[in-house]
């Protein structure tokens, strides 16, 4: 039998042979469902782990101590979009540097890119985690006369393109497209943000 604590709450999980971490968040993300609530954070063995899938094949031998704190969709929305402006100026900031890897040659260049996609890819799941906690209505919501639901297509064929121009083997197309497509682009989605924000202290606060 093995102890965890949930938002101050002991709770026991029997684990059945090799059972390993995320058999245990699995039952945990279940419950969670059907409460509406979401893993905001984990500690497990005093070791933030939250958003490391990785390391939920951790066998649970030798694990003393797991901490978890969930949110309402809301409030774990709320929280995102305070950090999100800055998470996007630091993008721009790194696919910058991607592109000019690209443009000069330089050989960690397909590095720093497979690194980038996975920045890209967490602020695709930030939009659709807004989207769907704050119940939004993104063909309706608009800035500038233009709807987020357009901004979210625009942002799809820049991805698309930034695909072609990999498969292709083309870095040059693929840092103009990075640096001169993508980058200014994101610099929308930082009043899109506020947008959002907007929507969270009118239909939550």
């Amino acid at each position: 039998m093995l102890n965890y604590m949930i938002d101050g709450q002991v709770k026991s999980f029997s684990p059945c042979g090799n059972a390993d971490l995320g058999s245990l968040l699995g039952g945990v993300n279940r419950d969670l469902a059907i409460r509406g609530r979401y893993i905001s954070s984990l500690l497990v063995n005093g070791e933030e782990i939250a958003g490391s899938e990785e390391k939920t094949d951790r066998r649970l031998e030798g694990i003393y101590s797991i901490q978890i704190i969930t949110e309402s969709p809301p409030c774990l929305a709320g929280k995102i979009l305070a950090e999100g402006q800055n998470y996007i100026g630091e993008l721009q900031d790194y696919l910058t540097k991607v592109a000019g890897y690209y443009t000069s040659g330089n050989a960690c260049a397909d590095a720093s890119f497979a690194e980038s996609v996975q920045g890209i890819q967490w602020f695709v799941q930030m939009i659709d985690f807004i989207e769907s906690s704050l119940k939004l209505d993104f063909q309706k919501l608009s800035l500038n006369g233009t709807s987020v639901a357009a901004c979210v297509a625009i942002l799809n064929r820049i991805l698309e393109e930034i695909v072609k121009a990999q498969e292709g083997c083309d870095p040059v197309q693929l840092a103009d497209i990075l640096e001169y497509d993508l980058v200014p682009h994101l610099g929308e989605w930082k009043s899109i943000f506020t947008l959002f924000e907007g929507e969270l202290k009118a239909n939550f606060s």
